[in-house]
């Protein structure tokens, strides 16, 4: 059996990370900081979702199991890494700006600005 190498890449790369930015940052967010996480993945998953259609449909790339295997597993013609890949790349950039930013607040901007 190949090991798909794509798939693990993208979890690699981007959904441990992001879970593990996720487990530090949990209980150092107030509620407004989570409502904004959720609503920009409900903005950009979608976008991705339709990118990814655009993007084979306009046959900008193909999928060849010679240089790398696929799961098998497909949703509506394209397979299931490309969504690891284009829903994960969300996540994770977002939870690494939650991160810059927590990070930022704590270390680098600590005392109050008076003018």
């Amino acid at each position: 059996m190949k090991v798909p190498r794509y798939f693990l890449t993208d979890i690699l790369i981007f959904w441990l990370p992001a879970v593990i930015i996720y487990l530090f940052l949990r209980k150092k967010t107030n509620s407004l900081q989570k409502k904004a996480f959720w609503i920009n993945l409900l903005i950009w998953c979608p976008v991705t979702f339709a990118a990814e259609y655009l993007y084979l449909w306009a046959d900008i790339w193909n999928f060849s199991e010679e240089f790398d295997p696929l799961l098998g597993i497909s949703i509506f013609g394209a397979p299931i890494e490309e969504f690891a890949f284009w829903f994960g790349a969300p996540v994770f950039y977002t939870m690494l700006y939650m991160l810059f930013d927590y990070l930022d607040r704590k270390y680098w901007h600590r005392r109050k600005y008076a003018r």
